[in-house]
Parts: structure tokens; C-alpha cells; sequence
């Protein structure tokens, strides 16, 4: 059985300081007066930071909320916001699409469910099967792309795609381990020597070769 390693690359100091940043815990703000504009029922106001912000109860998005700031910008974000005025199971939106599969000249149209944790277990397996760096989640031109291709899909951070990773390899690494279990042949163990590209570090990779029960290697 071949084995492919796969690294999960660490943050740096200067990126993990960003990700906290990013990612500040936030505290309600209840105004002292009532709010009269008919924007603040879709948004509600939050301090990140000593920094009043106003969050959109739909995607989540933190913008400016303070008085100085006005509520033009978030009548703009509400005119763009993909999650805004959808039912609360966001994640999942049937549309049409067309399949790929062309036979005849004719294209066939089929239905199509979106749904964001099927797309973030996409997104971890593009990663390692191109070995692409986790930052790439936080990579403007990649983000637009992705929102261009589906607006629905709320990108996650990195920390969360390395947790997504991780979780998936305890899945495949339970799998494997059942299914040795099961195997009556013997297994040769050899070892690799390799160098990752991106954090210029040495591993050793563990391969296990054995014959299953239909002969095949």
C-alpha cells in the first residue's frame, strides 16, 4: 500500500498575530438609544478591539459602526451580500447547472445543491493534493475567484482548513488501519528521505507494500 505525505504548514509569528487579529473575539454592543435607521435590523453592533464595528447577521461581515461612519456602506453591503435574504439553511441552495457530460450535441441541465461543507472538504483536498500553502485562503485573487465561481461559499481561514485537513487524515487513517486489519498477506516497510519545498524541512515518509487478496500489488 503507497502512502503519500502530506505537510500541514505551520503560521509564522507575523501571520498568526494577523490570524488573532482577524479573528479578535468580539463583544455586543447594546446603543444606549435606540437605533432608528431600518439598516440596524440586519446588522448589530459589536466591539472588536476598543473598535465599534457593525457585523451583518447574515455573513458575518464586520464593517464601520461607528455614528462617523453613516449606514450608507452597509446599505451597499446589504445590495451584495450573498448569504442576505435567504432561508436560515444557507449552505444549501438548489439552482441549475449544466452537466458536463455532452452527448449528442445536447446539454443536459440538472439540479444542483450547494452546500458549504461538501465545498470546504473540496477546498482541503485541492490543498493537498497540489501541496498549495494554507495561506492561499487568505489570498485576495484566489477569494475573489472563489466568489466569483460561487458567492454562497463563506471562505474559511487557515487555521480552520488545517483543522478540516487534520480531521480528514484521522478519517483515512482509521479506514487504512481496518482495513489492514483484514489483510492475511505480510507487509514490507520502507522508508523515505524527503525535503519539503515550502518550509525547507527533512521528513522521513513510511511506505507499506503488500499483496491483497485478489494478487494484485
Amino acid at each position: 500500500m503507497n502512502t503519500d505525505s502530506v505537510v500541514i504548514e505551520e503560521d509564522s509569528e507575523e501571520d498568526e498575530a494577523q490570524e488573532e487579529e482577524n479573528e479578535a473575539e468580539e463583544v455586543v454592543v447594546r446603543p444606549r438609544r435606540k437605533l432608528t435607521s431600518p439598516v440596524w435590523k440586519e446588522f448589530k453592533k459589536v466591539k472588536v478591539k476598543n473598535m465599534m464595528k457593525a457585523k451583518c447577521n447574515w455573513c458575518s461581515k464586520k464593517l464601520g459602526g461607528e455614528t462617523r461612519n453613516g449606514t450608507k456602506h452597509l446599505l451597499d453591503h446589504l445590495k451584495i451580500c450573498p448569504y442576505c435574504k435567504r432561508p436560515a439553511d444557507t449552505k444549501k441552495q438548489t439552482s441549475l447547472r449544466y452537466s458536463s457530460n455532452v452527448q449528442g450535441g445536447k446539454v443536459a441541465v440538472e439540479n444542483y445543491t450547494f452546500d458549504q461543507d461538501v465545498a470546504r472538504k473540496a477546498l482541503g483536498s485541492m490543498i493537498l493534493l497540489h501541496d498549495y500553502p494554507l495561506s492561499i485562503v487568505d489570498h485576495i485573487g484566489f477569494r475573489k475567484f472563489v466568489s466569483a465561481l460561487q458567492p454562497l461559499f463563506k471562505m474559511v481561514r487557515r487555521n480552520t482548513i488545517r483543522s478540516d485537513i487534520l480531521d480528514s487524515y484521522k478519517i483515512e487513517k482509521k479506514r487504512a488501519i481496518n482495513y489492514m486489519e483484514k489483510n492475511k498477506s505480510r507487509v514490507a516497510i520502507t522508508t523515505d528521505m524527503w525535503t519539503s519545498e515550502h518550509q525547507k524541512r527533512g521528513y522521513m515518509a513510511i511506505t507499506a507494500h503488500f499483496v491483497d487478496e485478489s494478487w494484485k500489488l
